[in-house]
Parts: C-alpha cells; sequence; structure tokens
C-alpha cells in the first residue's frame, strides 16, 4: 500500500466524481435537430409498446456501455434506434446532466441529424415525428411540483440515530414538466431535458 504522502500527490488535480447506487444505470440522448422545409425542427420518438414505458414519447438515448463516453452512447444509440450510420449524427454540444429517478444520471446532447429520411428501428419505436422548433420555443411548459419521500426498509437501525423513529427525514422537490403538442403529449424526464434545452436556444442576449 501507499504511503499517504504518494496517494495525496497523486490525487492532485482530481475532479469530484458523482456517486450515485451501485446498480443505477447512467444513460445518455440525443435531442436530435433536423431541416424540413427550411426550418429547423426537433425530432421525437414514441416507444414501441413491447419495450418499457411502451408509447411515451421520447428522445433516442439509452444506457451508457462500459467503456463508453457519454457522447459516443448518445449517437450509437440514435444510429441504432433510427436506423442510420453514425457518420449522420452531428453533436453540436452537451447539454445536462439530470438526476433520473432510478438514481443514475441521464446526459443530454444537442445533435444534428444528416441525410435523415424518416427511418426508425420498429422493435425500438411505434413511430417518429418532427415538430417546428420555433413552435416548442413558443409553446407553454406545464408544471407540477411535488415531493419525493425516503422510505426505509423494515430492518432500519432507527435506534442508531438521534430521535430514532421520529428522525425528521428531509423529502426532496421535484417539478413535473408537460407539453401539450400535435404529437402527444411530451411530459417527464424528456419533457425535462427539452425544457432546459430550449431555455437554452431561446436565451435573447
Amino acid at each position: 500500500m501507499k504511503d499517504i504522502e504518494t496517494t495525496l500527490a497523486d490525487l492532485s488535480g482530481r475532479l469530484p466524481e458523482a456517486c450515485h447506487e451501485k446498480n443505477a444505470q447512467d444513460a445518455a440522448v440525443l435531442i436530435p435537430l433536423l431541416q424540413k422545409d427550411g426550418e429547423w425542427h426537433i425530432l421525437f420518438e414514441v416507444r414501441s409498446a413491447s419495450v418499457r414505458q411502451p408509447l411515451e414519447i421520447c428522445f433516442p438515448g439509452g444506457r451508457i456501455e462500459e467503456n463508453e463516453t457519454e457522447e459516443e452512447a448518445a449517437v450509437r444509440e440514435t444510429a441504432e434506434e433510427l436506423c442510420i450510420g453514425k457518420e449522420q449524427v452531428r453533436i453540436v454540444c452537451g447539454m445536462h446532466k439530470l438526476m433520473r429517478s432510478s438514481g443514475g444520471f441521464i446526459t443530454s446532447y444537442l445533435g444534428i441529424l444528416q441525410d435523415y429520411e424518416g427511418t426508425y428501428s420498429r422493435e425500438e419505436c411505434d413511430h417518429v415525428f418532427a415538430l417546428p422548433l420555433k413552435q416548442l420555443l413558443d409553446m407553454p411548459c406545464s408544471m407540477y411540483k411535488g415531493r419525493t419521500v425516503s422510505i426505509q426498509p423494515e430492518d432500519f437501525p432507527y435506534d442508531k440515530i438521534p430521535h430514532g423513529r421520529k428522525y425528521p427525514f428531509r423529502s426532496a422537490q421535484r417539478t413535473w414538466y408537460f407539453y401539450e403538442t400535435d404529437g402527444g403529449v411530451i411530459w417527464g424526464i424528456t419533457a425535462e431535458i427539452l425544457y432546459r434545452c430550449l431555455e437554452v436556444l431561446g436565451k435573447k442576449d
């Protein structure tokens, strides 16, 4: 084992590391831009009836595989779900890193689809649709405030903490986002990713 002085020297310059539950999955998604009739649109997927969260609206994306960066995962998943080549996805920039309800992080990227002809994987998607960016920037977003609470297991050692069962565990505030669009209702983490993206794209300064 290295002595502490060597360890401290080795750690010089280390950046803070995001930590979460061991079994929580990190994911990455793409917010896909494409041009239709000379106007910028954002593409959305509607999940297949045979996958998790069936028939919900989402962005292309999925879990980050071992030895894969977040950006690589977003591009790979987009290519697989839209049946296109990775070279057809041009990343513009990273957008946000949000905590998922499962405990992992989901990282979003803004990207441009090139030479996209409306293809998609029938296993992953029921269908895809695109909405004009200008329309989305003007569209109201409904927000609902809620809270998530901490539920302890039956064998939780209350006798080891001050106040025992009366300990004032905190609940966390959660905002739920909803967009009512011509393609259907966009809600949950997808709506939050969209909301935060539109905040950036719509800045006037």
